[in-house]
């Protein structure tokens, strides 16, 4: 693939961005999860198909903490592996918690953000067909080398660009793997009219990974996406076990350098918001635990050496709101115009104007 050309404008997109969307009627019994409420949103979750499934989680939580316990979905992935690391410490026979044990547990709790999905978002797309308003009107505005950095497992943003990306989205090129020629299924979420070239492409870097993605196992092998597939999937639900998609989950020291293909998107994303005069940063909340992220936007904004023209910022929280100008101080002090909105949608209604 050519080096990674992106354009003046960025959007990043967290959580909120999902939690905004607009599915109409075809809205799912749960919410898209935020981190704080993902629990909630899985236990408001009434397809019979997951029921055990749910009651085995909150099992599993009850057993390691109690049943008065308070955990957001980054607390409880990080206790796990914690928890298996401090198996190492004394006897593997000892006690009634085993690193298989543990295995479980994190295999369960993949299934339910991988169930939570399904039903908030996912099955809402393919019973209605559509989508989310407010992403298909952003994509709609999008043009070529527009960049986008997702920090979402779903697959709302990469419907909308499948649906009205037509010839300015490749799923090929559009995800900036290492090697396009080596991603498998492109057809299932490329438009009727895909881009043909990465110069005209809208870029998509989901930097913790995709419920659509199927990346090659045993990534401390040096280079070994370079050697093995990308598999773009079409079912992104498996109908028996646990689902099998390539994801960083949320843990408070997330390894995403250990792979390859996530070492060469981050590396992009870093290029992205160094580069772009225009960012926009929507239901994004620069968590004080996400270490890694905001590290991610404070060497790429201190390494700028053009003026950030414009800096948006979508979020209903005045908390989140000002946390990103935190991280965004620097370039702020240089006369940044900030603008502000409330929720995404707003945001996707007033875009590309916001940004002049």
């Amino acid at each position: 693939m050519p080096p990674f050309s992106p354009g003046s404008r960025l959007i990043v997109l967290g959580a909120g961005a999902t939690r905004g969307a607009n599915f109409g009627a075809a809205a799912g019994s749960c919410l898209p999860p935020l981190n704080r409420d993902f629990l909630t949103q899985l236990q408001r979750t009434t397809e019979p198909k997951y029921q055990r499934l749910i009651r085995d989680v909150i099992e599993d939580i009850v057993e390691l903490f109690g049943s008065n316990f308070d955990l957001t979905l980054e607390d409880y992935f990080t206790q796990l592996e914690f928890l298996d690391d401090a198996l190492n410490v004394g006897p593997q026979s000892a006690g009634t918690i085993s690193p298989a044990e543990l295995r479980r547990k994190r295999g369960r709790l993949l299934h339910a953000v991988s169930a939570v999905l399904e039903i908030s978002t996912d099955a809402a797309i393919r019973g209605g067909g559509h989508g989310c308003s407010h992403h298909s009107r952003l994509v709609e505005k999008l043009k070529a080398r527009d960049t986008l950095i997702s920090f979402n497992y779903d697959c709302v943003l990469d419907h909308a660009l499948r649906q009205h990306g037509s010839k300015k989205w490749s799923a090929a090129y559009g995800y900036t793997f290492p090697r396009p020629g080596r991603v498998e299924g492109v057809v299932r979420w490329d438009p009727s009219s895909p881009a043909k070239s990465s110069k005209e492409t809208i870029f998509l870097l989901k930097l913790h990974g995709s419920l659509n993605w199927q990346l090659p196992d045993d990534p401390k092998t040096p280079d070994v996406d370079h050697q093995q597939t990308i598999v773009l999937k079409e079912r992104l639900h498996g109908q028996r076990g646990v689902p099998s998609f390539t994801i960083i989950p949320p843990v408070w020291n997330k390894a995403a350098s250990e792979h390859p293909t996530f070492k060469v998107l981050w590396r992009n994303a870093e290029r992205a918001i160094r580069m772009a005069k225009e960012i926009a940063v929507v239901g994004f909340s620069f968590a004080p635990t996400d270490l890694p992220v905001e590290s991610l936007f404070r060497v790429a904004l201190a390494r700028r050496t053009t003026k950030l023209k414009t800096l948006v910022i979508a979020n209903g929280s005045k908390v989140d709101r000002a946390r990103t100008r935190k991280v965004f101080a620097r370039p702020l002090e240089d006369g940044t115009v900030v603008r502000q909105y409330d929720d995404f949608g707003s945001f996707a209604e007033a875009f590309p104007s916001c940004f002049n």
